[in-house]
């Protein structure tokens, strides 16, 4: 077990075991515990790499997650969760699901038969979906519907109070990662109808429990209660940013500050100064 694995696994609290279905459900599951959905980091790297490099090396990406707490984006955390789950021994490729900003996920193969896995979704996906059978799963006040639309495509279909609020279009298929150098600049547009550049967004879950902010609104998601506070005040806020996402105040500091710059303040105070 190479270095860069050992200090991955012991991040997730796992040990290293023979892949099989049930190895990777665990891992799935630790990842999206331990590991959040977060784009204060993108606008570090968007700030500070070039345009045709903004995903980190796998190096870098572990030293931040370590470090800083940093996870990242879909980019991000798909593709270095499927380096880890191919040192590890697993089959996986890289899938392409299309809808707004291209998203990346990871089919897992395994005995002839395919998985759609995604750690980087902010989806109560908590094991791989065998997505030939269409599942339909209800979780943490959301609906997932999988429909197969075309001959190697699935609508992935989100809906909350039976309303659509994302969907994607999933192209069941291997493609190389580079063949997302141009999904991945367009994601990382610096204009305001572009929203994963205008706000910040972050997920995690803690006892299969969604904890997700979007600006200055921490939603709190279990399978019977959805509660929302809403923090009006930038030091609060910092405080439930660290204690929940494991961000620092250095860091969140810069993300407010990056949207500043943009003329986007979350809070109601700083509108109103």
């Amino acid at each position: 077990m190479d270095r860069w694995e050992e200090k991955y696994l012991d991040f997730l609290r796992i040990e290293k075991l023979e892949p099989d279905y049930k190895y990777l459900q665990r891992l799935v599951e630790a990842h999206l515990h331990r590991v959040p959905f977060e784009i204060i980091s993108k606008y570090h790297y968007y700030t500070t790499r070039d345009r045709n490099d903004l995903i980190p090396s796998k190096e870098e990406y572990l030293e931040n997650l370590l470090g800083k707490g940093w996870g990242g984006n879909c980019y991000i955390l798909n593709i270095h969760f499927g380096k880890l789950l191919y040192t590890l021994g697993f089959d996986v490729k890289i899938v392409r699901a299309k809808g707004g900003n291209t998203h990346l996920g990871l089919m897992v193969t395994m005995n002839g038969k395919s998985y759609y896995t995604d750690v980087g979704f902010m989806a109560p996906l908590f094991e791989p979906l065998p997505i030939e059978e269409e599942p339909y799963l209800i979780r943490c006040g959301e609906e997932m519907i999988i429909k197969k639309v075309g001959r190697r495509e699935y609508l992935f279909d989100r809906r909350s109070g039976g309303q659509t609020f994302v969907a994607k279009t999933i192209e069941w298929f291997p493609v190389e990662v580079e063949s997302f150098t141009e999904d991945i600049i367009h994601a990382h547009r610096d204009k305001d109808e572009n929203p994963f550049m205008r706000r910040i967004v972050a997920t995690i879950f803690k006892d299969r429990v969604s904890y997700a902010v979007i600006n200055s609104k921490l939603i709190v998601k279990s399978d019977s209660d959805i509660h929302v506070t809403d923090f009006v005040n930038k030091e609060d806020w910092i405080q439930m940013m660290e204690k929940t996402f494991n961000l620092q105040k250095q860091d969140l500091l810069f993300g407010l500050n990056f949207l500043e710059e943009r003329n986007v303040s979350i809070f109601v105070e700083s509108n109103q100064s």
